[in-house]
């Protein structure tokens, strides 16, 4: 498929099979002039029934320092996190990778060091709950920078369905947008439902193993976890 094939197939998704499909096409046509930079309302995409990413406290510590990078230099970044699915939709992941290169360019760009690493992880963690998170930050730059692009989510499906190890799922691949107010949103491409989820229970795992929620979508979950612990 082409480019802009994909980019029509992600339209027909957020149009054809989501609840606010006419929101979403209402939003494409009003800012049809952005092509892929026309933002995708976070608001409304699809929730992830019964899931849960679960952050290692080092992981959790990087996209927080990737939010800092790209708040100070208005530059996207790049990285990829790597984990394990240890229950049907709940994955951990442990690992982050990125490099202090791409923070020259203003879009977020996967060098070649990135991409050899990524193709070592997987060949050599095939069919055994290995994930691959595929993610960047935006800077507060536009009035639409909290949310996904459709450029985005074309980048997404593409790299799902262009590579057969997360095409037939030997491999499982989500996605990831860390937003200027720090808030880390996870989303998932489901090539056999064909449709769009996002992740809205993230949290973080310390040393003893308990959880504290991280922000994610504008949901505020870390701050209802302080008022609740200081009732």
């Amino acid at each position: 498929m082409t480019r802009e094939q994909y980019i029509q197939r992600v339209k027909d998704i957020m149009i054809n099979k989501n609840p606010y499909g006419m929101y979403h096409k209402q939003n494409f046509d009003t800012y049809s002039s952005y092509g892929e930079m026309t933002p995708i309302n976070s608001n409304i995409i699809n929730n992830m029934p019964a899931s849960q990413i679960i952050l290692s406290e080092e992981v959790y510590e990087m996209l927080l320092a990737v939010q800092d990078v790209t708040n100070s230099t208005n530059h996207e970044f790049p990285f990829f996190l790597y984990g394990k699915e240890v229950a049907d939709n709940i994955i951990e992941f442990n690992e982050f990778i990125s490099s202090s290169n791409n923070r020259q360019s203003v879009e977020a760009n996967f060098n070649a060091n990135m991409i050899e690493n990524l193709q070592k992880k997987v060949n050599s963690n095939l069919n055994n709950g290995f994930v691959v998170c595929h993610g960047h930050s935006h800077p507060p730059i536009g009035s639409f920078h909290q949310n996904f692009s459709l450029g985005d989510f074309t980048s997404y499906m593409q790299m799902n369905q262009d590579n057969p190890v997360f095409k037939n799922k030997q491999v499982e691949l989500t996605s990831c947008l860390i937003t200027s107010t720090g808030d880390i949103n996870f989303v998932f491409y489901d090539n056999q439902s064909n449709n769009f989820y996002r992740f809205i229970n993230v949290f973080v795992k310390d040393k003893d193993n308990n959880l504290k929620p991280v922000n994610c979508y504008g949901l505020n979950q870390e701050q209802q976890y302080y008022n609740r612990q200081m009732r």
